[in-house]
C-alpha cells in the first residue's frame, strides 16, 4: 500500500499562513500542514513498517521471559505484551488488508506505536516504582520511537501516551507514589526527544533538498533535450524518405567513378539506420515523458496505441542471450493481447530489463522457466511473471506461497522500479510477490480507460 500524495493540498515545509488572513482559513492552513507533516513521517517510514512490527512482535513476549524469570522485576503483564504484539502484527500484514481498511493505515500505525511506545513503557515504568531497569528501557523506547515518527507526532503521543499511563497506573495501583518521581525524570525525557526531533528534521530537510534537486535535474535535462530531439527526428525523416532510393541505385552502377564498392550487407545496414534513430528518438522520446511529470510539470501528449504482445516479441529479441537454450526458458502465452498507449520502443526497453533481470534470478535453477502471461482483470490488463521454480517444488512451494508477501518498494530490483516509473506516468503500477527472498510472482498493471490506480491494491 502507499500513501496517497494529495491528501492535503500544503507540503510539508511549506511556510504557516501569517496572522493577516481570515482566523478560519488560517487554522485551515495550520490544519493542512500538521497533516502534512505526519503524513510524511508516515510515508517515509512505511517501507519499514514490517521488519520494525515483526520485531516488536517477537521481543514483547521474549522480554516477558527476562523480566519474569532471568531478572525478575516487581510487576509484569504478559496481557499487555501480547496485545502489543497483536497490534504489531495486525500492523505488519498491512499488505494484505482488504482494500477498503488500507486508508486507515495512518490511523492503525499511529495507534500502535501510541501504544507500544510511549503508552506501554511509561506504565511499566510507573508500575515498577521507576526502577533504573524500567527507566533505561524507557529511555531506549523513547529514541526508538524517535527514529519512527515526525516531531509532531512524536510529541503528541508522548503526552497522550504519558497521561493515559499515568491514568491506568492511578487507577490500578492507587496506593503506589511512583507519579511522582516520574514527573522528575520528564525534562530527561523532553530532552531526548527535543534533540532527536532536531536531527530528524534536519535529515528530513537534506532528504527533500536532495529528491527535488534531482526532480529539478531530470526536468532541466528534459526540457534541454527536447529542442535537438525535434531536430533529430526531422533528419531522420529526411534520410528514411531519400536514403533508401540511393542505397537501393546503388548496386545498378549508378555510383560516382572512385566511390568505394559496397557489400550488400552492408547497403542493408545503411538502409536501416532511419529506422534506428527513429527508434532511438522515440526511446529518449519516452524518458523525456516520464521526467516532465516527474518534476511537477504537465506531460507531454499521449502516445499512439501500440500491442503489447509485439512489444515483449521486441523485448525478447534485444535480450543479450548465449543462445537458444536461454531464449527458450521464456514462455509466452499468445492467447490474449491488449493495446496501451505509450512508447513503444520504451516499453520494449523496460521490458527487456524485467526480462533480463528475471532470468538471471532463476539462472541456476535447472529446468526453471519464466511464465510471461498477458491478461484482463476487471478494468486493468497486465502483464504477469511467473517463476516456474516455485511450481516445480510442489508441496514446498505451496507452504512457501502461504507464507509469501509484497515486495512494494523493489529495493533490489532496479529494473522494477523503472517499470513501475514508467507504468505510474501511465496510470498503472508493479506489484511483486516474494516467498523467502525468491521472486514467486511480478505483475505489471496497465489501466483502461476509467480505471483508478488504487483499485490494483486490491486486485492484487
Amino acid at each position: 500500500m502507499t500513501l496517497a500524495t494529495d491528501q492535503t493540498g500544503l507540503d510539508a515545509d511549506d511556510p504557516l499562513p501569517t496572522g493577516s488572513g481570515d482566523i478560519n482559513s488560517a487554522l485551515q492552513r495550520a490544519t493542512q500542514y500538521i497533516l502534512a507533516v505526519i503524513l510524511g513521517g508516515i510515508r517515509h517510514v512505511e517501507s519499514n513498517m514490517v521488519p520494525v512490527c515483526l520485531c516488536a512482535a517477537i521481543m514483547f513476549p521474549a522480554y516477558w521471559f527476562v523480566w519474569k524469570f532471568l531478572f525478575p522485576q516487581p510487576y509484569e503483564n504478559i496481557w499487555l505484551r501480547l496485545s502489543g504484539s497483536l497490534m504489531c502484527l495486525a500492523v505488519a500484514a498491512k499488505d494484505r488488508w482488504p482494500s477498503g481498511l488500507r486508508r486507515y493505515l495512518p490511523v492503525a500505525w499511529l495507534g500502535t506505536v501510541l501504544y507500544c511506545g510511549p503508552f506501554f513503557f511509561t506504565f511499566m515504568l510507573l508500575q515498577n516504582d521507576t526502577s533504573t531497569i524500567w527507566l533505561m528501557s524507557t529511555m531506549a523506547g523513547l529514541f526508538l520511537v524517535v527514529l519512527l515518527l515526525d516531531w509532531i507526532s512524536l510529541f503528541l503521543l508522548f503526552i497522550a501516551g504519558s497521561v493515559l499511563a499515568w491514568q491506568l497506573h492511578v487507577m490500578v495501583s492507587p496506593a503506589v507514589t511512583a507519579v511522582n518521581l516520574y514527573f522528575e525524570y520528564v525534562p530527561i525525557f523532553l530532552f531526548a526527544l527535543t534533540a532527536g526531533s532536531i536531527f530528524n528534521y534536519k535529515a528530513a530537510g537534506l532528504r527533500q533538498a536532495k529528491d527535488r534537486a534531482r526532480l529539478e535535474l531530470g526536468l532541466l535535462l528534459a526540457k534541454e533535450m527536447q529542442s535537438p530531439l525535434v531536430s533529430i527526428r526531422t533528419n531522420a525523416a529526411s534520410l528514411s524518405r531519400f536514403l533508401p532510393t540511393l542505397v537501393r541505385a546503388y548496386p545498378k552502377g549508378e555510383r560516382q567513378p572512385g566511390a568505394p564498392e559496397l557489400m550488400p550487407r552492408e547497403l542493408g545496414a545503411l538502409e536501416r539506420v532511419p529506422a534506428r534513430i527513429e527508434e532511438a528518438v522515440e526511446e529518449i522520446g519516452g524518458v523525456i515523458g516520464m521526467l516532465i511529470p516527474e518534476g511537477g510539470e504537465a506531460g507531454a501528449r499521449k502516445q499512439r496505441a501500440s500491442s503489447m504482445l509485439r512489444c515483449l516479441d521486441d523485448a525478447i529479441a534485444r535480450l543479450p542471450f548465449a543462445g537458444e537454450l536461454d531464449r527458450a526458458r521464456i514462455l509466452v502465452d499468445r492467447r490474449h493481447d491488449f493495446l496501451f498507449q505509450a512508447s513503444p520502443v520504451l516499453m520494449a526497453h523496460v521490458l527487456a530489463r524485467v526480462l533480463e533481470a528475471a532470468l538471471n534470478e532463476i539462472y541456476s535453477e535447472s529446468g526453471a522457466e519464466l511464465a510471461v502471461n498477458l491478461g484482463e482483470a476487471g478494468c486493468w490488463n497486465y502483464l504477469r511473471l511467473t517463476d516456474s521454480a516455485a511450481a516445480l517444488r510442489g508441496t514446498a512451494g505451496q507452504l512457501l506461497r502461504r507464507l509469501s508477501w509484497k515486495d512494494r518498494e523493489f529495493s533490489n530490483r532496479p529494473d522494477l522500479a523503472l517499470a513501475n516509473l514508467a507504468l505510474e506516468r501511465m496510470g498503472g503500477t508493479v506489484t511483486r510477490t516474494l516467498a523467502f527472498g525468491r521472486t514467486d510472482e511480478t505483475i505489471l498493471w496497465f489501466a483502461q480507460p476509467g480505471a483508478a490506480i488504487s483499485d490494483v491494491a486490491g486486485s492484487s
